[in-house]
């Protein structure tokens, strides 16, 4: 998972006031009650920083425009400034969730041009879009989402970082464009909650968490990452502003091997190092998989490596780690987090390690952690190869579990394939559809729900592009590359094992009971025409009786009924 980071005074721990998460929310149409709304809209998502709440309305061609913000910046050093901002001198309304790495490098920049009253990322999005335009988003490095209105020109603007990090979701309806931090805060504006069957179906058939636009919600939609849309009060344009491909053919042009392998590692360290640039104390979780690993190293070996203390949540010793500092999750707070998960997550959740995460965010809240930075897709974008079923996209879960007519709801993923090689095929799904977009859903929701906040170091264009890039000119394997330059940066190798699952042990705990019940109530639920219900009592039985069954089919039924049955 990652670095939780910490604050200390003297000898004696203590939790920063600042809140490290924000949310956005938004209304355009002809409604009498916008305030309102907008007001529901921030208290359903108070989580994100309830304390510091901002509202600006105001005409909007023929109807009117709200924007609302809660929250505070993340960084221990930036000032902070109350949203939306409204800036007098470039005629805008801004408001933004999440950070802008390099606000400090573009303000000096932009002080050539604009006298600056406020040392605030906000402030610089404001003069950077007054200055180049929607072209300003191209010189942002950063996780964030931002809401601009340009009063002279009756626009509004909403634009995504290239990855995602942070979301943004929207819905139309009766005329009027709702836009929130989360799905639920479109829910408390007035926007008709119903499930979608055919996305239901589409995940639990095929693993496929759908469209980049897509969500489990019949009219909710999400801004894809890397997309601008702009409203003129009319009509609504999507665009993307970030391409990919772009990247990576400017790296196969202009660098050989070697220089690529000295730009990976520099941008590992660059990245990581500035993640905790600006936080008084980080904690490392270690674990056995790559990407915390990776994080270790390169962070420890940095000029903030002095914050770091270790921590862990596995079963056991690892063996070669720093003596690390225990969270265990028991049985009794598995059931907890899952009795917990309806009233936070909006999609399906996947696993004992969906838990286990929860279970430590909440853990690192209570004891006044503010920042967790994770290693999160490194691994993913260096992974070498795929499974047969992966690779042709056509997964189904035993589909004999499901009834006819839920099964003909789902349709086959069909993806876009960018590259000639399958695995690099594999690797943008995984990116821009699949893994990392579902894993930075859960991780917003997740750490907001306890008071934390994420950072990605390695969720980094620079990165990204050069994962891709540098096989391509090698005849290596990613892993041997991957491996070749951790080699020789720090003479060290990284292990590779999968963490195991903590689902026996909570079995063994006490959790049984609550599956047994969970696939009970799903036979009298809402969903039961989606099941064969002899199939579901099979699939209890086998469970009861510790025959071999699909554990990942079982999670998706447990998630359903997390959803649709409490």
């Amino acid at each position: 998972m990652g670095l939780f980071c910490q604050c200390y005074k003297g000898n004696n721990f203590f939790a920063p006031l600042r809140k490290f998460m924000s949310g956005i929310a938004g209304i355009v149409g002809e409604i009498d009650d916008i305030e309102y709304r907008l007001a529901a809209m921030l208290r359903s998502q108070s989580h994100r920083g309830g304390d510091n709440k901002g509202f600006w309305v105001s005409s909007f061609v023929d109807s009117q425009l709200g924007l609302a913000h809660c929250g505070k910046t993340v960084s221990e050093t930036e000032e902070d400034v109350r949203q939306p901002y409204v800036d007098e001198v470039t005629w805008l309304v801004v408001a933004m969730e999440g950070e802008v790495y390099n606000y400090r490098e573009l303000r000096n920049e932009l002080s050539a041009h604009y006298t600056f009253v406020t040392d605030s990322s906000v402030e610089v999005i404001s003069k950077a879009y007054h200055r180049w335009g929607k072209d300003f988003l191209l010189r942002l490095n950063g996780a964030f989402v931002v809401v601009i209105y340009d009063r002279d020109n009756d626009v509004l603007l909403l634009a995504r970082d290239r990855f995602g990090v942070k979301p943004l979701y929207y819905a139309t309806q009766r005329g009027c464009l709702f836009f929130a931090s989360e799905v639920r805060s479109l829910f408390a504006a007035g926007v008709y909650r119903s499930v979608s069957p055919e996305r239901w179906a589409g995940y639990m058939l095929y693993s496929s968490y759908g469209a980049p636009y897509s969500t489990f919600w019949e009219g909710v939609h999400q801004l894809p990452a890397g997309f601008w849309l702009q409203y003129n009060g009319y009509s609504l344009h999507e665009r993307s502003w970030y391409n990919l491909q772009e990247d990576i053919a400017e790296l196969v042009a202009d660098y050989d091997e070697q220089q690529m392998r000295e730009l990976f590692i520099e941008r590992l360290e660059r990245s990581a190092d500035s993640s905790m640039a600006d936080v008084s104390s980080c904690g490392l979780r270690v674990a056995g998989r790559v990407e915390s690993q990776a994080l270790h190293i390169v962070a420890s070996n940095g000029q903030h490596g002095w914050k770091i203390h270790t921590f862990t949540g596995e079963v056991g010793n690892i063996t070669g780690r720093p003596l690390a500092t225990p969270v265990w999750v028991t049985a009794a707070h598995a059931v907890g987090e899952l009795e917990k998960m309806n009233t936070w997550v909006e999609e399906p959740f996947d696993g004992t390690e969906t838990v286990v995460r929860t279970a430590m965010f909440r853990r690192a809240g209570r004891d006044g952690v503010r920042v967790v930075c994770s290693g999160v897709g490194l691994d993913v974008l260096w992974q070498d190869c795929w499974d047969a079923t992966e690779l042709s996209y056509n997964y189904m879960s035993h589909h004999a579990l499901f009834s006819p007519s839920f099964v003909a709801l789902a349709d086959r993923p069909d993806y876009l394939h960018h590259f000639t090689a399958e695995s690099d095929n594999m690797r943008y799904l995984d990116l821009y559809y699949e893994r990392i977009p579902h894993i930075l859903r859960f991780f917003d929701r997740s750490a907001a729900e306890s008071g934390v906040s994420v950072r990605l170091p390695f969720i980094d264009s620079r990165l990204v592009a050069l994962s891709f890039a540098l096989p391509m000119i090698s005849r290596k394997s990613r892993r041997e590359l991957f491996d070749g330059c951790m080699q020789q940066r720090y003479n060290r190798t990284l292990e590779r094992r999968n963490a195991s699952s903590m689902l026996p042990l909570w079995l063994g705990g006490g959790m049984k009971e609550w599956v047994g019940d969970a696939l009970s109530d799903l036979r009298c639920s809402t969903a039961r025409e989606w099941f064969e219900v002899s199939e579901l009592d099979r699939m209890w039985t086998q469970f009861c009786d510790g025959t071999p069954l699909d554990v990942a089919l079982l999670w998706k039924c447990i998630s359903l009924h997390r959803q649709l049955c409490v």
